[in-house]
């Protein structure tokens, strides 16, 4: 029974290897992150998207949290159940199931909705969305408040504000708003219910563009840490940083509600 058990975890611990080591593989060839990313140009800030497309037709951007396992591809497709075991390069995971980091199917592939919503798993090695759910500590999240999403249209610069933990089913995954109060409603219950105080948040009135970023918290509860951030800097055409006017928010739009009980489970 030992040498089983040591053999069964020593194909959890390759399979933690091989999963992370294809995606720092993908990064190797596809983005390099300036040194002073702060202090770079955000237009300047590439990724080579023809050699991404070429490994995966379905990539939309790509997620980056300084200081953190955060650098990854984000792929999109109309069925969210598909990345959860498909790695980029189109491989079903085992073991340390890695799937891959997607935007919602309830989301336009452009990043165009008023809310984004980005799922990945928490995998036990801190590789993925592991580091999010960190973030519960105030000094981490102060630390790693800047994020970057960035796209073939152009690049978003990110500030975080909120991270909320909850249940599997919280009705949280709304992608779009039929008017200014029902936005400024739902971005005030996650600054309400945030489990750290953000300083220097601006109101939420005036964010009308926003990402969200889901994991599991791998508890027995099953619940979800969602980080919610706002656009501080934008090179996408027709959408503005904080302050501004986006064209995300369509005053006709119906409430679309996705589901939050996604199974984003390492």
């Amino acid at each position: 029974m030992l040498v089983v058990a040591l053999v069964a975890l020593g194909a959890i611990a390759f399979s933690y290897w091989q999963g992370q080591n294809a995606y720092d593989s993908v990064a190797q060839e596809v983005f390099e992150p300036p040194a002073d990313i702060e202090g770079a140009a955000l237009a300047d800030i590439t990724v080579d998207w023809d050699k991404l497309k070429a490994i995966n037709p379905d990539t939309v951007g790509w997620v980056y949290i300084p200081g953190t396992a955060v650098n990854y591809p984000i792929v999109h497709t109309t069925d969210d159940e598909k990345y959860l075991t498909t790695d980029f390069n189109g491989q079903q995971t085992w073991g340390a199931t890695y799937g891959s980091i997607f935007l919602s199917a309830a989301n336009a592939a452009d990043f165009s909705d008023a809310n984004n919503i980005v799922y990945g798993h928490h995998l036990n090695n801190g590789s993925m969305f592991a580091a999010i759910t960190g973030f519960d500590n105030a000094d981490q999240f102060n630390a790693h408040r800047t994020a970057y999403i960035l796209t073939p249209q152009g690049n978003f610069k990110l500030r975080t504000f909120s991270l909320v933990h909850v249940a599997a089913d919280d009705p949280l995954a709304q992608t779009a708003f039929a008017s200014d109060e029902e936005r400024t409603a739902y971005l005030q219950d996650k600054i309400d219910r945030s489990v750290v105080a953000a300083s220097g948040v601006p109101s939420p009135a005036d964010i009308a563009h926003m990402f969200a970023f889901a994991t599991c918290d791998n508890l027995p509860s099953d619940g979800r840490y969602v980080l919610f951030s706002y656009i501080e800097e934008s090179t996408v055409p027709n959408v503005a940083a904080v302050g501004g006017t986006d064209a995300a928010l369509d005053p006709d739009a119906a409430a679309a509600v996705g589901d939050a009980s996604k199974e984003i489970a390492a």
